[in-house]
């Protein structure tokens, strides 16, 4: 009988286990293609009035070509123009859909017409633990008290489960139960809009047994506003996906808020119950101070996490950014 060194057998292994990935990779693709054909046949149906709005001095590449992993001051001439930004308000029954020069989406704004999900949101929001303060380079974000219960690989090569989800699993596992189909209405809205995108977040497994938590993402941050003035400092969340697109709802019985897209130059007046899909990584934004009890979550997936899968499955990253080459898009 033919004897086998360690080298060749490992070298076995190695195939099988590629062949296997592979397979399971394609399956995976083609589930997620059926499902994003029936969600642009949903869409067909219930996005039939859209307020359609291209900006002609801004595009989505031209945001990401400028994008910058650190913090940096936005020019003081767009800063005293933000009194006469263009206000938009999302109606109930019209979608809200604005594209850049380059026709890259760059918001998409919808009403969520089930207020049961809204309220479970507020409620379920209320019920979880004392969350903290988010800090930014020693200096406070914003007065909300935030968690971020997700999955994520912040300073690590392999994703892990934060520690505001650890520290609070059960009340964490019980807030994700009852927000789940308000997170897959969510994942259902980002396959409509931006099919590329859901693929992407969704095609590549987790190590040890992880998994998303927010439908197609692999997490949230939970702001808890309380009676607080609830105001953001202006910034980007540029550890998110960079070709990616994070999601947030607006909860609770407030007035005021609005969130201001400097690059943009717009001002949305958001609503409870309002849903918006924008790029967070390359978008400087706040809000503006709110009166009431306003709450919110954000579900987003970390662009750590797409070199984790470049590593383990060689998913291929669309990056071009100022002194940087990258791989090609395929």
């Amino acid at each position: 009988m033919m004897s086998i060194t360690l080298s060749n057998y490992i070298r076995v292994l190695k195939m099988r286990h590629s062949k296997q990935s592979r397979r399971k990779e394609e399956k995976k693709k083609r589930n997620l293609e059926v499902r994003i054909k029936a969600l642009q046949r949903l869409a067909k149906r219930q996005h039939n009035k859209i307020h359609e709005i291209k900006l002609s001095f801004v595009s989505l590449g031209d945001l990401r070509e400028r994008w910058k992993p650190h913090r940096y001051e936005l020019d003081a001439k767009l800063l005293a123009k933000v009194s006469s930004f263009r206000k938009i308000k999302i109606e109930r029954d019209e979608s809200l859909c604005i594209r850049g020069s380059d026709n890259g989406l760059l918001v998409y704004g919808v009403h969520i017409n089930r207020p049961s999900l809204v309220e479970d949101l507020y409620r379920s929001i209320e019920m979880l633990p004392e969350s903290k303060h988010y800090m930014y380079r020693g200096e406070k974000r914003s007065e909300y008290m935030t968690s971020h219960l997700c999955v994520w690989a912040k300073y690590a090569s392999k994703p892990f489960l934060s520690r505001e989800y650890l520290d609070h699993k059960e009340q964490a596992d019980d807030f994700f139960e009852k927000n789940k189909k308000l997170f897959n209405y969510m994942s259902g809205l980002l396959g409509q809009v931006a099919p590329g995108v859901f693929k992407q977040f969704q095609l590549y497994p987790l190590p040890n047994e992880l998994k998303r938590l927010c439908g197609a993402w692999l997490g949230c941050v939970v702001n808890k506003g309380g009676n607080d003035p609830n105001q953001t400092n202006i910034h980007r969340d540029a550890s998110e996906a960079l070709y990616g697109y994070s999601c947030l709802v607006s909860c609770g019985d407030y007035t005021g808020g609005e969130l201001i897209l400097y690059d943009l130059e717009i001002i949305l007046e958001l609503n409870a119950g309002d849903m918006i899909l924008f790029p967070d990584a390359v978008i400087h934004h706040n809000n503006n101070a709110a009166e009431g009890n306003r709450c919110s979550v954000v579900a987003f997936t970390q662009e750590n996490v797409y070199n984790y899968w470049n590593r383990e499955y060689n998913m291929i990253l669309r990056r071009k950014t100022r002194g940087k080459s990258s791989l090609k898009i395929k």
